[in-house]
C-alpha cells in the first residue's frame, strides 16, 4: 500500500502543473504527432511519378517572353520562385501612385519575400495551420483514451451528530484501466482507507483491497476493426488533414502569385495610361499648332483636347484601383496599415509546358493527394460498412472480476491482502428492438455507394481538369504570339496615323484609335502573361508535382 500512496501523491504533484507548463507539452503532443504523420510528405518529392515529355512532332514551338529563358521557370540570376523584371526595378517601382507623395515609402515586395510574408502572418494560412493543430490535438486525445488511463484521488471527511461521537476518516484510491485490442476493457484498482471515532471505545482501522475486473464483448462490439474505430477513424482524419493543408499550401502559393501579377499588371497598365496620356497631350499641342496656322479645323483641336482629358481621367482611375488593390494586397498578408506595400514591376517568366497530355493525366490519377484521400475516405466507408454489420449482433458479454482484501487494522502495516474472492458470467441480451441498428446499417450501405460515385466523379472531373488547363496552356501560348503581333502593327499604325495627321491627309481620330489600340494590345499581352503562368502553376499542383518550400515558394 505504500506504492499505492505513492502513487497518489505523485499523480497530484503532476496535476499541479501550471498552464504554461500544460500547454507546453500540447504542442509536443501535437508536434510529434505531425511529424510521425507527415512523414509520407516528407519524401514525396523524390517518388512522385513525372509526366513523359511529349514527341517534338506533337510539341509546337512556343514563344518566349523577353528576358526570360524557359526550362527552370527562373530567370537569368533570378533565384527559384522570383519572376523576371520589366526593366523598371526599383526605380519603376518607387514611380508608384503609393509612393508619390507619401511620407514614408512603402516596402517593395518581390514575389519570394510576398510568399515568404504569406505563409509567416497571412490570416488564412494562420488560420489553416492552426486547424491542423487542433486536428492533431485531437488525435493525441483519442490516443489517451485508447492507452492505460492512470486515475488517483485522495479524500477526507467529518463527521459530527451533535453531541454524539465525532468521526472521521481518509482514503486514497489508484487505479490502471486499458482498453483491449478485441472490445474489451480490464482494470486495475487499488484503496486504502482509514476511519477513526472520538469514542474512546473505538480506535482508528486501516483497511485495503485490490480488485480486477475484464469486461469482453463476444459478439456485437468484437474484434480490432470495431473495438479500434475511433482511433483509426482520428489516424486517418488527420493524415487526411496534413495532406489537405499541403494542398493548401500550393493553391495559397499560386494565390499569393495571381494577387501579386495581377498588382503588377495594374502597375504596368498604369503606365502604359500614363504613356498614352502623354501621347495624346502630344497629339493635342500638334493640334493646336496646325490649328493657329489654318491647316486644322477648331473641331480636330476640340477632340484631341477632349480625348487627352478623357485619357487623364482613366488614368486617375487607373491610379486609385492601384492604390485600393495594394491595400487589399496588404491585408492578404496579414501586414498592418503603418506597413503599406508596394511589389516590383515583374512579370513571370515564360516556362513551356511539353508534357505528354495521357501521361500527364496518369501521372495526376497517381500523385494527387487529394485524390488519395478520397480513395481512403472510400475505405473507411467501406470499413464503417462492416462494423453496422456487427452492429447487428446481440450483445453477449463476459464479466470477470478478481479481489483482494485485508481486514481492518489499526496499523498500517498490519495489513494483509489474504482474503481473496473472484467472479465470472456472461450476460446476453436479446436484440428485441433493432430498429436503430437498422437503420445504421442501411445508412452505411448508402454512404458507402454515394463515397464510391464520389470517388469515381472525383477522378472523371481530374481527368477533364487536366486536359482542360492543356488547352487553356495552348490558347493563352497562341494569344500571346497574337498579342506581340498586334503590338508591332499597332506600332507602325500609330506611325503612319502620327505622319499623314501631320501631313493634313486624315484627322486626329485616326491617331487616338491607333494608340488606344496600340495601349489595349500591351495591357492583353500582359494579361495573357499573367494567365499563363497561373494556369501553369494549376497544372504542375493538379499533376502532384508542385512542391512548396518552407517559405511558400515552389520548387519544380
Amino acid at each position: 500500500m505504500k506504492l499505492l500512496l505513492a502513487i497518489v501523491l505523485g499523480s497530484s504533484v503532476l496535476a499541479c502543473r501550471g498552464p504554461d507548463a500544460l500547454e507546453d507539452s500540447a504542442d509536443r503532443a501535437a508536434d510529434l504527432v505531425l511529424r510521425e504523420k507527415g512523414a509520407e510528405l516528407e519524401s514525396r518529392e523524390s517518388t512522385v511519378v513525372r509526366p513523359d515529355r511529349a514527341t517534338p512532332a506533337a510539341s509546337a514551338p512556343v514563344p518566349e517572353a523577353p528576358g526570360t529563358r524557359t526550362g527552370s521557370g527562373v530567370p537569368e540570376g533570378a533565384k527559384p520562385g522570383e519572376p523576371a523584371s520589366l526593366g523598371g526595378g526599383q526605380a519603376g517601382a518607387d514611380s508608384s501612385p503609393q509612393a508619390a507623395g507619401s511620407a514614408r515609402a512603402p516596402r517593395v515586395l518581390s514575389l519570394r519575400e510576398a510568399l515568404e510574408i504569406a505563409v509567416t502572418s497571412g490570416r488564412d494560412y494562420l488560420a489553416r495551420r492552426e486547424s491542423l493543430y487542433l486536428t492533431a490535438l485531437g488525435l493525441t486525445g483519442t490516443r489517451y483514451e485508447f492507452g492505460p488511463r492512470l486515475t488517483a484521488a485522495l479524500s477526507y471527511t467529518f463527521a459530527d451528530s451533535g453531541g454524539g461521537a465525532a468521526n472521521h476518516g481518509a482514503g486514497a484510491t489508484a487505479g490502471v484501466s486499458q482498453i483491449l485490442p478485441w472490445g474489451g476493457n480490464v482494470a486495475l484498482t487499488a484503496s486504502e482507507n482509514f476511519a477513526d471515532s472520538s469514542d474512546s471505545t473505538s480506535r482508528g482501522a486501516f483497511d485495503a483491497g485490490l480488485a480486477v475486473t475484464l469486461t469482453q464483448p463476444l459478439l456485437r462490439g468484437f474484434g480490432r476493426e470495431v473495438s479500434q474505430e475511433a482511433l483509426t477513424q482520428a489516424e486517418r482524419d488527420t493524415l487526411y488533414a496534413i495532406r489537405d493543408f499541403e494542398l493548401f499550401r500550393e493553391d495559397y502559393s499560386i494565390r499569393v502569385a495571381s494577387s501579386y501579377y495581377d498588382l503588377v499588371q495594374q502597375k504596368q497598365t498604369v503606365e502604359n495610361q500614363r504613356r498614352n496620356m502623354e501621347n495624346l497631350a502630344e497629339e493635342r499641342r500638334k493640334a493646336e499648332a496646325l490649328f493657329q496656322v489654318g491647316r486644322k479645323p477648331e473641331l480636330e483641336l476640340l477632340r484631341a483636347r477632349r480625348s487627352e482629358l478623357t485619357s487623364k481621367n482613366d488614368l486617375i482611375e487607373a491610379e486609385e484601383g492601384l492604390r485600393l488593390a495594394l491595400d487589399r494586397f496588404r491585408i492578404f498578408l496579414g501586414l498592418s496599415a503603418e506597413d503599406r506595400v508596394d511589389v516590383r514591376p515583374e512579370e513571370p517568366a515564360f516556362v513551356e509546358i511539353d508534357y505528354d497530355v495521357s501521361s500527364a493525366i496518369q501521372c495526376a490519377l497517381a500523385n494527387r493527394l487529394d485524390l488519395l484521400n478520397e480513395k481512403e475516405r472510400l475505405e473507411d466507408a467501406a470499413r464503417s460498412l462492416r462494423i453496422s454489420k456487427n452492429g447487428l449482433l446481440p450483445d453477449l458479454t463476459l464479466n470477470a472480476g478478481y479481489d483482494l482484501a485485508a481486514d481492518a487494522d489499526p496499523s498500517f502495516a498490519g495489513q494483509d491482502l489474504d482474503r481473496e474472492s473472484y467472479s465470472a458470467g456472461l450476460n446476453l441480451s436479446i436484440p428485441v428492438d433493432r430498429v436503430l441498428d437498422r437503420n445504421a446499417w442501411r445508412s452505411a450501405r448508402i454512404r458507402y455507394r454515394q463515397a464510391l460515385r464520389g470517388f469515381e466523379l472525383f477522378k472523371d472531373e481530374l481527368v477533364v481538369s487536366v486536359q482542360s488547363t492543356f488547352r487553356e496552356l495552348e490558347r493563352r501560348k497562341q494569344s500571346v504570339e497574337i498579342q506581340k503581333e498586334l503590338i508591332a502593327d499597332q506600332e507602325k499604325n500609330v506611325r503612319i496615323a502620327q505622319l499623314l495627321f501631320e501631313q493634313g491627309d486624315n484627322s486626329n481620330r485616326d491617331v487616338v484609335e491607333a494608340q488606344q489600340s496600340l495601349l489595349d494590345a500591351k495591357n492583353s499581352l500582359i494579361r495573357e502573361q499573367v494567365s499563363y503562368e497561373i494556369a501553369r502553376l494549376g497544372l504542375l499542383r493538379d499533376l502532384g508535382v508542385l512542391f512548396i518550400d518552407a517559405n511558400g515558394a515552389w520548387k519544380e
